[in-house]
C-alpha cells in the first residue's frame, strides 16, 4: 500500500532548476551575479558600511594579504564584468578630458569607485558579488576581504599628524566622525588643515588607505566646503549621502578643487 497522499503528490519541488548555458550579454551577466549575491541576504546600502571601523572577525590581516585579495577582486571583476564595467568607465569619465581619461592616478581611482563604490540599484557592489562567488580564503586573506566589505570614501580634515607613529588624526567631515588614519606616505606629505579624500579600510580600531588619495590643500579648504554645498543642492542631497551614493560625483568636485589655480 503506498501510503503516499495525492496532497504531497501534487505538491511541487522546492528546489528550482538554474540554467547552465553561457550569458550573451554583460547585463545579463551582472543579473546572474547579484542573483547569487541576493540569495546570501546582503545587508541594506545603509548598512554595509559601518559608521566605525569594525576588527576584521577571522583575525588581524597584513598589508600584503589585502593586496592578494584585491588582485582577485579586480580578476573577478575583469573575467566576468568587463563589458560592464567599460559601461561604467565611460559614465566616470564623461565629463573628464583627455590628459585625464590617460591619467594612471586617475585610471586607478576609476578601478576603487568600480570595485567598492559603484552599487546597483539595490545597493550591490562589486565587492560583494565577489565574496558571494564562493572564492576559497582562509584566516588573514579572509581576513581582508572582510575589512574591503567594509571599504569606504571619506573626505577628511587633518588635525594632527605624527610621522614617527605613521599616524594621521582628523575628521570625516561628511560623516561627522573622529578617524585615525595609519600610513607612512600619508603622514608625510600632509599638514595640519589639509583635507584627504580617499578609499579606506578598517585596521584594527583605525583605518588605512587604499587606492589613490587625493590631498587638498589648507588654503583650498573654504572652496571645498563650498563645492561640497553646490553638490549637496544640485544632487538634493545631504553630505552624509555624497561618499555612499555619490562617490563618483564627490571624487570629481574634490579632484576639481585641489586642481583648480588660485590667485
Amino acid at each position: 500500500m503506498n501510503d503516499t497522499s495525492d496532497a504531497d503528490k501534487a505538491t511541487p519541488s522546492r528546489r528550482k532548476r538554474r540554467g547552465t548555458g553561457p550569458f550573451t550579454t554583460p547585463e545579463q551577466e551582472m543579473l546572474q551575479a547579484q542573483a547569487d549575491a541576493q540569495a546570501q541576504t546582503p545587508l541594506p546600502p545603509e548598512r554595509l558600511a559601518p559608521d566605525k571601523p569594525v576588527t576584521p572577525k577571522f583575525g588581524r590581516y597584513e598589508r600584503p594579504d589585502f593586496e592578494r585579495v584585491e588582485s582577485m577582486l579586480a580578476s573577478f571583476a575583469a573575467r566576468r564584468l568587463q563589458p560592464f564595467m567599460e559601461q561604467v568607465m565611460k559614465g566616470f569619465f564623461n565629463a573628464a578630458t583627455p590628459q585625464e581619461r590617460n591619467s594612471p592616478e586617475l585610471q586607478t581611482a576609476f578601478y576603487s569607485f568600480f570595485l567598492y563604490g559603484y552599487r546597483d540599484p539595490k545597493g550591490i557592489r562589486v565587492v560583494d558579488l565577489f565574496a558571494n562567488a564562493g572564492v576559497p580564503l582562509d584566516g588573514r586573506q579572509r581576513a581582508a576581504l572582510d575589512a574591503c566589505l567594509q571599504a569606504r570614501l571619506a573626505l577628511v580634515a587633518v588635525d594632527d599628524i605624527n610621522p614617527g607613529k605613521q599616524r594621521m588624526r582628523g575628521k570625516d567631515i561628511l560623516r561627522d566622525e573622529t578617524v585615525t588614519v595609519l600610513d607612512k606616505n600619508i603622514s608625510q606629505a600632509l599638514q595640519p588643515g589639509d583635507r584627504l579624500l580617499g578609499w579606506q579600510i578598517p585596521w584594527g580600531t583605525s583605518w588605512q588607505p587604499i587606492g589613490v588619495a587625493q590631498r587638498i590643500e589648507a588654503r583650498r579648504a573654504h572652496a571645498l566646503d563650498r563645492a561640497i554645498e553646490t553638490l549637496c543642492n544640485s544632487l538634493r542631497a545631504v553630505r552624509l549621502e555624497l561618499p555612499d551614493r555619490h562617490a563618483a560625483n564627490l571624487f570629481w568636485v574634490v579632484h576639481r578643487v585641489a586642481n583648480m589655480p588660485i590667485g
